[in-house]
């Protein structure tokens, strides 16, 4: 099911499942309540089970984490073999987005807003500091070993081919999650028939020109209108790369949204 914008405004990107091994819903917490809480509430048929918690990036998303914990994202077989192809690594920023719905309260019950299609939205960030290779003959050095507890790590028997994690970045922009929506982390054009229809920022220009986003070098993919750019996006598509050195203005522009997000002090009723 999609993932809640919260009634008051937060994102709550809600992890997959991941049966073969995981960590129970219940003990992953969203503000004052567990995922198993919440989506309880939206889904009558909803029936917990065990997450796949990647991206990794709040502490406060566990009540107990490993010495020297830092945010990670994980990631295997084909999409990793793509990252690795487009030569993702240290420096290299992260924007996660996911499909979210617009939810109410009827009562004590969290419920979704009846109609509401919902739309692709930017919920987060990890600028790399680090790759591991998952499969590499090399052990975690001292200030890694946090990363045992990570599912691609703990659970690495059952991921297949290419295996690695992305470790953040200690100084620079690290990783997090934006903390409420706003328009510019909405990436469906509104009134689209389909959330992966995009309305993209001007800045996208240079990468509309030159068809520069991977998996979307079609140019039946691209429009402009009123300098904001269109794009029909790969369905089910992830790991979507461009060049920020190339496309400075489209990376720069991320950037603006991730340091505003970072000068923020945020609190909410949820969290209480």
């Amino acid at each position: 099911m999609a993932s809640p914008i919260l009634p008051c405004g937060c994102l709550c990107s809600i992890p997959i499942p991941y049966p073969r091994g995981g960590i129970s819903y219940s003990k992953i917490w969203f503000g004052n309540r567990t995922i198993q809480q919440i989506c309880s509430q939206l889904n009558a048929k909803w029936k917990g089970g065990l997450a796949h918690l990647d991206p990794d990036v709040i502490s406060a998303s566990l009540a107990a984490r490993p010495a020297g914990w830092r945010a990670a994202f994980g990631q295997s077989s084909a999409a990793q073999g793509h990252l690795k192809k487009q030569n993702v690594g240290e420096g290299d920023l992260f924007l996660f987005f996911g499909w979210f719905k617009r939810t109410e309260w009827s009562g004590d019950k969290l419920k979704f807003v009846s109609g509401d299609p919902g739309r692709h939205i930017i919920y987060g960030w990890l600028q790399v500091g680090r790759v591991v290779d998952v499969n590499g003959p090399t052990p975690l050095p001292a200030d890694l070993l946090f990363l045992r507890k990570h599912p691609h790590m703990e659970f690495r028997k059952v991921e297949r081919g290419w295996n690695s994690i992305y470790v953040s970045s200690r100084d620079g922009l690290g990783a997090g999650l934006f903390k409420e929506l706003s328009d510019e982390l909405i990436l469906t054009k509104q009134g689209a028939d389909l959330r992966s229809q995009w309305r993209l920022p001007p800045a996208f220009k240079s990468i509309l020109d030159e068809k520069a986003l991977s998996y979307h070098s079609k140019s039946g993919r691209w429009s402009q209108n009123g300098g904001y750019i269109g794009l029909t996006a790969v369905s089910r598509g992830q790991e979507f790369v461009f060049d920020g050195t190339r496309h400075p203005a489209a990376h720069e522009h991320y950037v603006g949204l991730i340091k505003n997000e970072l000068k923020k002090t945020h609190t909410c009723k949820h969290d209480a």
